[in-house]
């Protein structure tokens, strides 16, 4: 069942057209994360749903009743809205508790000392309802402003980049924990996000946005493994893409034959970088698969947990596998490289335009 519906929406401001003709649902008590590079209108639609900015053209519907289009125009504070803003916005002059409350001033002063409580031990911070604002770290001031939200019971809750000011460490450590309390608090989310490994540990749902439309929505699984088009397996994630020729459910590559159910022709081949396995030639390593091609690496990124091998095959395309750190191939080195997809590959015929028609 859907919590937020969105059918047809369409925003500009002036030329440039913001949101064109988005269709979406928000699953109730679910988390859907909105994932896009800057400029891609994710903002702009996240603002939609909450009433900040108004639609040129469609409707949206939450919990079934229209708040915008089709000649309604429902205010901010009636949508049932709870927002957590990028730079949190937490008052200054009050404290945690006093934050957190805000929400509830036309609650009895018992009502809402219980509600407090309740949200300050929800998110891991009972006892701490006397600390001012400045007091608090990076991502217990988060966990202020999301209690803050949820403390009138809204019908959804949207957070806009959330954790972009925060340091990576504190970033991964975060969205876990804003994961749980969301959950157990069984609200209806909405997360805009560029941040691609963000949207996938967050959401229960992923939709994926390109100049102002919706190009893919699904579990973050499916919209990883079963990308709609080109653009989107190279937005989420490393994803190389290998030129091909399709014969009866196989397709031949430079880096082996691989299974996809691509109608027969050219095609471009989508191979993850965890799915490419490298072998130094002194037989460090295994190819994986039947086929392999000698390349040179030229360029590793190393990350500590793992690392990102760059290598360019014969025909001078470049290929890039993720490798735990532990086997270190030097640059100029000589390896064999090939594909070792657990099943079969996602493609397109060369040419389409990055449609995708593949398994």
């Amino acid at each position: 069942m859907s919590a937020v519906t969105l059918r047809g929406i369409r925003k500009a401001f002036g030329p440039v057209v913001a949101v064109d003709s988005v269709d979406l649902d928000l699953a109730e008590g679910r988390i859907t994360a909105l994932l896009g590079p800057s400029g891609c209108g994710k903002t702009t639609t996240l603002r939609l749903i909450a009433g900040f900015d108004r639609p040129d053209a469609g409707e949206i519907a939450i919990g079934g009743d229209v708040v915008a289009g089709a000649g309604h125009a429902v205010p901010p504070e009636r949508r049932g809205i709870g927002m957590v803003f990028q730079q949190l916005a937490l008052f200054p002059h009050l404290d945690v508790a006093g934050n957190i409350a805000y929400g509830l001033r036309g609650s009895s002063r018992s009502d809402r000392a219980a509600r407090v409580g309740d949200l300050l031990d929800l998110v891991g911070l009972g006892g701490m309802g006397h600390r001012l604002p400045h007091e608090l770290s990076g991502g217990e001031a988060q966990r202020v402003a999301l209690a803050r939200a949820l403390a009138p019971k809204p019908q959804v809750v949207l957070l806009d980049e959330p954790f972009s000011s925060l340091d990576v460490a504190l970033r991964a450590e975060l969205r876990g924990e804003v994961r749980r309390i969301l959950q157990a608090a069984c609200v209806t989310t909405l997360v805009v996000t560029h941040d691609q490994d963000e949207a996938l540990s967050i959401g229960d749902a992923v939709a994926v946005m390109f100049e102002g439309r919706v190009a893919q929505v699904g579990a973050p699984e499916d919209v990883y493994r079963h990308p709609a088009s080109q653009a989107v397996a190279e937005f989420l994630g490393d994803a190389n893409a290998v030129a091909g020729r399709a014969t009866g459910g196989m397709v031949e590559t430079e880096v082996g034959t691989l299974r996809s159910d691509v109608a027969d022709g050219d095609v471009v081949v989508l191979v993850r970088a965890e799915d490419v396995d490298l072998a130094a030639l002194d037989g460090e390593g295994d190819p994986g698969a039947t086929g392999a091609t000698e390349a040179i690496v030229e360029d590793v990124d190393y990350f500590g947990h793992d690392q990102l091998v760059s290598v360019r095959l014969p025909s001078g395309a470049r290929i890039e596998a993720r490798l735990h750190a532990r086997r270190r191939l030097p640059r100029g080195a000589t390896v064999t490289v090939a594909a070792r997809p657990d099943g079969p590959v996602v493609a397109f015929p060369a040419g389409a335009g990055g449609q995708h028609s593949g398994a």
